[in-house]
């Protein structure tokens, strides 16, 4: 039976092999379920999205300037989690799920 530091250090090999060659950055721990009905640890794990999300903002003040100038534009690097699925009995991996926090 494998404890719970056993199961992240497996779903984090597990990202990695899964993830090779993807340049995943940022990559840390979120959660840690057992499933007690499925005998698994569910480690979800969060990594920087290679999406941005573009966020757009008025000028704080009006004036003749202001309507030339462009508006505040702001990126941000949005973060995406999976969630692996680990055999407690003997760390097998399970599977991987998509966890939306959204």
């Amino acid at each position: 039976m494998i404890e719970v530091t056993e199961a992240v250090k497996l779903a984090r090999q597990f990202a990695a092999d899964l993830f090779e060659g993807e340049n995943i950055k940022n990559l840390g721990l979120e959660e840690v379920v057992f499933e007690e009905s499925d005998n698994e640890w569910r480690i979800t794990l969060g990594y920087d999205s290679h999406r941005v999300k573009t966020i757009e903002t008025a000028p704080s003040s009006y004036s003749a300037l202001s309507a030339l100038a462009p508006s505040n534009i702001k990126k941000e690097t949005l973060r995406e989690y999976k969630t692996f699925r680990i055999g407690v009995e003997n760390g097998d991996f399970k599977g991987m799920l998509i966890r939306d926090v959204g």
